[in-house]
């Protein structure tokens, strides 16, 4: 009902794999509050929700969230000043208060492309062209640096790899099956240390199941489009 209720308010209608997810109850992390890590996470270990143990991430499944901000991005008063030619639906935040959304105005057919949209800088970026492949990417991207912060984090690695698994398992009815197979290949692997350079030229240490540079080639070759990882001034005419 509440996807329903949003199309019909806002004129547009979700993806196909997005309505799935809602009707089996994927979206659901339980009710929010100061004891949701205590009384309603571990309970949601065992089978969990969409991206629970994504990257940074936290799905909205509240009418009242995607609709609040589906507004404020609208005002001509909003700080961000979105250009009225952009048709962002936002359906998660990370952690800084940054944006995912649907961005209808680059819809092709069943594909609408996920936008990242940050709260501090005018540049969004595209982070994949359907949803399908954004829940890849998601969790690609949650092994490439794993530490205590991470949702799945266990200190013994067997039972943290399990939290992995179960969330494959969740997953698999909305992922493609050569994705499913390069997921469960990753999740066999021992975590390792490795060295990654950052644009600036400084180098860290980290450790995680793949590499950024490993993830990148991945991306790049599974979820290819022309638009993928393109970044764009958000205030400006759609080019």
């Amino acid at each position: 009902m509440i996807l329903k209720n949003l199309e019909q308010k806002y004129n547009f209608h979700y993806p196909e794999v997005y309505r799935r997810l809602s009707e089996a109850g994927m979206l659901d992390w339980g009710e929010s509050g100061a004891d949701w890590y205590q009384t309603i996470f571990p309970k949601l270990k065992e089978n969990p929700p969409l991206l629970l143990f994504g990257y940074d991430i936290e799905i909205w499944n509240d009418e009242q969230s995607i609709s609040a901000s589906i507004h404020e991005m609208s005002e001509e008063d909003d700080y961000r000043n979105i250009h009225a030619g952009y048709r962002f639906v936002p359906f998660a935040k990370n952690g800084a208060g940054d944006l995912y959304a649907f961005q209808f105005d680059l819809e092709n057919g069943d594909d609408v492309p996920v936008t990242f949209i940050p709260h501090d800088d005018e540049e969004a970026e595209i982070l994949a062209k359907n949803f399908q492949d954004f829940i890849f990417r998601q969790l690609l991207e949650a092994v490439v640096e794993i530490d205590e912060d991470s949702m799945f984090y266990e200190e013994n690695e067997g039972d943290l790899k399990q939290n992995l698994l179960n969330q494959l398992k969740t997953h698999e009815p909305y992922l493609v099956p050569k994705h499913i197979d390069i997921l469960n290949e990753i999740y066999q692997r021992d975590i390792f240390e490795y060295t990654y350079k950052v644009p600036a030229g400084n180098t860290f240490e980290t450790e995680g199941l793949i590499t950024f540079d490993e993830m990148e080639e991945i991306l790049k070759k599974e979820i290819a489009f022309d638009r993928l990882n393109t970044k764009f001034n958000y205030t400006k005419e759609i080019k």
